[in-house]
C-alpha cells in the first residue's frame, strides 16, 4: 500500500465567477509519510493556495484531495475542520498567539478545541514539547512578554500537541533574523527525526529550500519542477 500522507490528483483552483483567476492548473502531487519537503516559487506562483488546499482551508474547484487516506472531497465543514485537527499541524509567518494567554496556555489550545479537557497529562505532554523546542524556562510567561523567535517556537509546540503526522509551515521564518531562521529549521529537522512528523514548508529563501530532501517549484500554479536533494 501507498504511504501517501497527501495525495492530490488533479486539482484546479479558479476563483470568481465573471473574471476568472485560475491558480492551480491540473495539479498531480504527491508527499508520502514522513517527507521533509519545500515549496518555491516567486510571489503570485500558487504556493500559499496549493498549502491552503493541501490543509483543507480552502476547496479546489475540481480535483481530488486525499488526506491520510481519506479523500476530503465529499466532507462538510464540520468534517473538514475535525480532520484538521487531528491530522495537519500549522505554522504560518505570523504566529497567531494568544497575547492574554501563557506559553503552555497557548500551546493547548489546539486540544482544547477538540473536545478534550485539559487534564495532567496533557500538561505534562505540552511541557515536553516546549521542552523539545527550547522553551522550558517561560512556560508560565505571557506570550507577548517574549521574544520573535520564541513566540515562533510556541507556536511550532502548539502545532505538535495533538500528534498530528503532517506540519504544514507557510513562510515560518519570514519575520526572523537569519540566526533565528537557522534556529527554526534545525528545529524542524529534530523534530522530524525524533517525531517522524512530515513537513511541507513553503519558502520564497532558496537557501532554507536547499536545506530540505525535496524542492518543489512552482511557477504559475504548475509544477515547474519536483528535485529530491537526498
Amino acid at each position: 500500500m501507498d504511504n501517501y500522507l497527501i495525495k492530490m490528483e488533479k486539482i484546479n483552483k479558479i476563483y470568481g465567477d465573471k473574471i476568472k483567476n485560475h491558480v492551480i492548473h491540473d495539479l498531480d502531487l504527491e508527499i508520502r509519510e514522513n517527507s521533509f519537503v519545500s515549496i518555491i516559487g516567486q510571489s503570485g506562483s500558487g504556493k500559499t493556495t496549493l498549502l491552503n488546499l493541501m490543509g483543507t482551508l480552502d476547496t479546489q474547484t475540481s480535483g481530488e484531495i486525499i488526506i491520510d487516506g481519506i479523500n476530503t472531497g465529499n466532507m462538510s465543514k464540520k468534517e473538514l475542520a475535525e480532520l484538521r485537527n487531528k491530522k495537519i499541524g500549522f505554522i504560518f509567518q505570523f504566529h497567531y498567539l494568544l497575547n492574554e494567554f501563557t506559553v503552555l496556555e497557548n500551546v493547548l489550545i489546539p486540544y482544547q478545541i477538540s473536545g478534550n479537557k485539559i487534564n495532567q497529562k496533557v500538561k505534562n505532554k505540552a511541557k515536553e514539547l516546549l521542552e523539545l523546542v527550547g522553551l522550558k524556562n517561560v512556560i508560565n510567561s505571557n506570550s507577548n512578554k517574549i521574544s520573535g523567535g520564541q513566540q515562533q517556537r510556541t507556536a511550532i509546540a502548539r502545532s505538535l500537541i495533538n500528534d498530528p503526522p503532517i506540519i504544514l509551515a507557510d513562510e515560518p521564518t519570514g519575520n526572523l533574523d537569519s540566526d533565528t531562521t537557522e534556529g527554526i529549521y534545525n528545529l524542524f529537522r529534530k523534530i522530524h527525526k525524533e517525531l517522524n512528523t512530515t513537513f511541507v514548508i513553503i519558502t520564497h529563501d532558496q537557501h532554507v529550500a536547499e536545506k530540505t530532501d525535496r524542492i518543489i517549484e512552482l511557477k504559475d500554479g504548475r509544477i515547474e519542477s519536483d528535485i529530491y536533494t537526498t
